[in-house]
């Protein structure tokens, strides 16, 4: 079984909140030619046309976390895990990086888990996080803030693609 039949078994409200979080996180890079036809994989992926995004009310940090923390499919997780790190490793920006470790310990999957697939998707993009000790541009206080402004814009950008 493909990796779109797993992920359209979840509802579309969820695969919306997965294509929110992942947006999210590819809100740390640079939006480019790539970023639409990313975009375009992503919603093929979930079984999702860009009226199912447009249509889909802009869910607050606080929702996609309490929404995602709920998928138990692993699969599906490691497959969100991935999409969401990926950005992170190519942004090269330790606040990206601080975002991403806090949704993992938000969502309270399996924090093996977790780093098996943050292991797995260094290797396949042979990179390593940028984390030496780099003061983050963020704090969490104001994450929630960001978080809404990152993913607005990001949502925003793919939709006007």
């Amino acid at each position: 079984m493909g990796m779109q039949e797993i992920l359209c078994k979840q509802s579309k409200e969820t695969r919306c909140y997965i294509m929110s979080a992942v947006m999210f996180f590819e809100g740390f890079n640079q939006v480019n030619e790539m970023t639409e036809i990313r975009g375009e994989m992503l919603l093929d992926v979930l079984g999702l046309t860009r009226e199912d995004i447009e249509r889909f009310p802009l869910p607050d940090y606080s929702q996609i976390v309490s929404h995602l923390k709920a998928v138990s499919d692993p699969e599906v997780r490691s497959w969100v895990i991935r999409n969401t790190y990926s950005p992170v490793l190519k942004s090269k920006r330790a606040d990206a990086l601080k975002a991403f470790r806090m949704f993992c310990a938000d969502v309270r999957w399996d924090a093996n888990e977790i780093k098996e697939k943050m292991r797995s998707t260094e290797e396949l993009y042979d990179m390593k996080p940028i984390d030496n000790g780099v003061k983050s541009t963020t704090n969490s206080g104001c994450l929630s803030i960001i978080v809404l402004i990152v993913i607005s814009t990001a949502l925003f950008a793919f939709a006007i693609i």
